[in-house]
């Protein structure tokens, strides 16, 4: 695995691409090397992000830290094949970063990398997309449970969530048998209950939140915004309505009302039928 092949595909964005390689053949990689390799301990990977952010210095369009993480991702790529995980897998998983990028061009206007405080995951090796959604490897003091994400491009039907489910189902009894046993959670906005008041009973939200017990009513943000109006503003007078739920939502919040990321355990990690 090189570079030129990884950016191929997973389909980086042409001018990304040329700024990512034009970076990579000027800089002195032997400075973080040894650093990186703290992302694949989960305890210290936010900390290795910030040492490395301070290393690389003005980085006001992100390419410096996503080149960083894509040469780390090379090193990643060998812990998939030592354990035998597919190319599949691998590409879906780090191809965040292209949809990371897109995601911010729709917001912005600007080509330019900002989620790296999220994708120490990835290139550590503790998330892995598998079909549409992506599971978290999470370490905590207490415990370690295996945290669901559903990314902004997944096919977010019963049906293919059933698939992921039974699919990551057969990852971990594989690939880390020692997490089998371990419990599916997530913390997302789609489990906030008021979510049910404002939409249809047989959507795909509603289907996904009645997979879960909810543990947690959740903290009110506004992080929910971004992914649901493609945008970060909280001027909730301007918010689009293009679709049945950024309506209701939208009239909530000018009513006053919040949304909550709320925490859920799955009640059963597949279909039993």
């Amino acid at each position: 695995m090189n570079i030129y092949t990884l950016c191929d595909k997973i389909e980086l964005q042409s001018p990304i691409r040329k700024s990512v390689l034009t970076f990579m053949e000027n800089f002195d990689f032997q400075k973080i090397n040894e650093l990186q390799k703290g992302y694949f301990n989960y305890k210290s990977m936010q900390e290795t992000l910030t040492e490395t952010k301070e290393l690389l210095g003005e980085d006001s369009d992100g390419i410096k830290i996503l080149s960083c993480m894509l040469k780390a991702s090379l090193a990643s790529y060998e812990v998939y094949k030592k354990k035998g995980i597919s190319d599949e897998i691998f590409f879906a998983t780090m191809k965040c970063f292209t949809r990371f990028i897109d995601e911010t061009y729709k917001m912005t206007g600007k080509l330019c990398f900002d989620r790296y405080w999220w994708t120490s995951r990835q290139v550590g090796c503790h998330l892995f997309r598998i079909g549409e959604l992506e599971y978290e490897i999470k370490q905590t003091d207490k415990e370690v449970a295996i945290c669901i994400h559903i990314p902004s491009d997944a096919d977010f039907s019963p049906l293919a969530v059933d698939k992921s489910l039974l699919d990551a189902q057969e990852f971990f009894e594989k690939y880390y048998p020692v997490l089998c046993d371990k419990k599916y959670c997530c913390h997302s906005w789609l489990l906030d209950s008021q979510l049910k008041g404002m939409l249809k009973t047989d959507s795909n939200i509603i289907s996904f939140q009645n997979r879960f017990e909810i543990l947690d009513a959740g903290e009110a943000n506004t992080e929910f915004i971004e992914w649901l109006y493609n945008t970060k503003s909280t001027d909730y007078s301007t918010l689009p309505e293009k679709t049945y739920l950024q309506i209701n939502v939208k009239k909530h919040l000018l009513a006053g009302g919040v949304i909550r990321n709320t925490y859920g355990r799955m009640k059963e990690k597949v279909l039993t039928n």
